[in-house]
């Protein structure tokens, strides 16, 4: 799924709770969505800025532990790259 097509069903998708966005990621995530592509879902239907995306993707239950902490790992890496470059 193109990243603009996440954000056109992202802007149409009409949020009730965080019950029903986690059920929405999960469906994304179902269908071959990436992570980074949930955290655009739900910047784009929230219109939140990135960070805060993240925060609330990593929180839905679309996501189990060990997926949430390889997740976690990779980030921390990339930080800690950019970190070293500076």
């Amino acid at each position: 799924m193109k990243i603009e097509d996440i954000k056109k069903e992202a802007a149409a998708y009409r949020y009730k709770d965080v019950k029903s966005l986690s059920e929405k990621v999960s469906e994304l995530k179902n269908k071959g969505v990436s992570f980074l592509g949930c955290i655009a879902f739900v910047q784009t239907n929230q219109n939140i800025p990135l960070d805060k995306a993240r925060e609330l993707t990593m929180s839905l239950d679309a996501y189990n532990e060990e997926e949430k902490k390889r997740i976690d790992t990779a980030f921390q890496l990339m930080l800690s790259e950019l970190q070293e470059e500076e």
